[in-house]
């Protein structure tokens, strides 16, 4: 009887046991949920530290959009950047044309790139001009200015045949026959518009401002005896000055011209208001390129304007270095571009 008193009692205890001891096993399991999720979180911070310091960038080649035709001053400047460029990027570079829109449409096709930095595009002061003026399709804030590269003086020229021997010359004449010499440039509302706005208003005359595609078409006018006179980049008149096909009747600067100590500034004739009314050429990209790439390619860019190649070109073309980096040519676009925003509300 005592047997069958204590068999049941002895099933119960065990029971008992066992079911304490399974009932603890969650709270360790707890305890040790702790460090398991913490594991994969700390290789997921690393994993990530890992990607920035181990990008590669740029493992493909670099697209230069030229918003340009092909053969003008731009598209020679991005296609001898390129030259002088591609061994320290490591990397092919492509230079694309796509023309149009005063230039606007080369810019519109960057900013719709994968703002990765492999798509960036080419531009000049004109660049803030247009977006002063409201006639670029996008806004400041939607651009970084990766860097600017280099600079040259504006001049008004005319053919060599031109009557107008000096700027007294074309001067008298505008005065006595107001409205009808006309003067081609690069583009409306760009850096050639505002340094002819500026000449007719600083010298008192009445002229005609001819819009033409490029520098390279407003020089053809030129030569072709469609105009009379073209406010324009040196760099686009050099070589013809060279060959006497075209004469320089002023620059712009505080100072002459080195390479043409002869001709008189603005400023030296009497048209103060004209100073260092220069072009500066850079690049620029989708606001969202990454940092550590816009460094990358400023690195890049900063060994290139070294390079012979580039030297030559320089030299060349006549031009002056005006490098900036990234975080100076983003200040510096953007207080031009507020700048300009007063000149064509003091101009109109």
């Amino acid at each position: 009887m005592l047997k069958k008193v204590l068999l049941p009692s002895l099933v119960l205890l065990l029971m008992s046991i066992l079911l304490i001891g399974c009932g603890s096993e969650p709270t360790n399991e707890t305890q040790n949920e702790t460090p398991n999720e913490e594991t994969p979180q700390n290789s997921g911070n690393e994993q990530a530290q890992e990607d920035v310091s181990t990008d590669d960038y740029p493992n493909e080649p670099l697209n230069i959009i030229i918003p340009f035709s092909p053969g003008v001053a731009g598209d020679t400047f991005v296609r001898t950047f390129a030259r002088a460029a591609e061994s320290y990027l490591g990397q092919n570079i492509v230079p694309i044309n796509r023309d149009g829109g005063s230039g606007m449409i080369g810019v519109v096709e960057a900013l719709n790139a994968d703002p990765d930095g492999y798509t960036i595009v080419y531009q000049s002061s004109t660049l803030p001009y247009k977006l002063a003026a409201g006639e670029a399709p996008f806004e400041t804030s939607d651009l970084v200015a990766i860097s600017t590269i280099n600079a040259d003086y504006q001049v008004l020229a005319v053919r060599d045949d031109s009557p107008f021997e000096t700027f007294e010359d074309f001067k008298k004449y505008a005065e006595e026959n107001p409205g009808k010499l006309n003067i081609s440039g690069s583009g409306s509302k760009g850096t050639n518009h505002v340094l002819y706005m500026k000449m007719v208003e600083g010298a008192g005359i009445e002229a005609n401002y001819v819009t033409y595609a490029g520098g390279s078409q407003s020089l053809t006018a030129v030569l072709g005896g469609e105009v009379d006179a073209l406010v324009g980049s040196s760099s686009v008149v050099n070589q013809y000055v060279d060959t006497g096909e075209v004469r320089i009747l002023a620059v712009t600067g505080n100072e002459r011209a080195e390479n043409r100590p002869d001709i008189p500034t603005f400023k030296e004739l009497g048209v103060t208001n004209i100073e260092d009314e220069f072009i500066w050429r850079g690049f620029f990209g989708h606001k969202d390129i990454p940092q550590e790439r816009l460094e990358k390619l400023n690195e890049i860019i900063g060994q290139a304007i070294q390079d012979p190649i580039w030297l030559e070109y320089m030299e060349a073309q006549n031009q002056m270095n005006f490098y900036k980096d990234a975080t100076e040519a983003t200040d510096f676009f953007n207080n031009f571009t507020e700048d300009a925003k007063v000149i064509f509300e003091n101009l109109e």
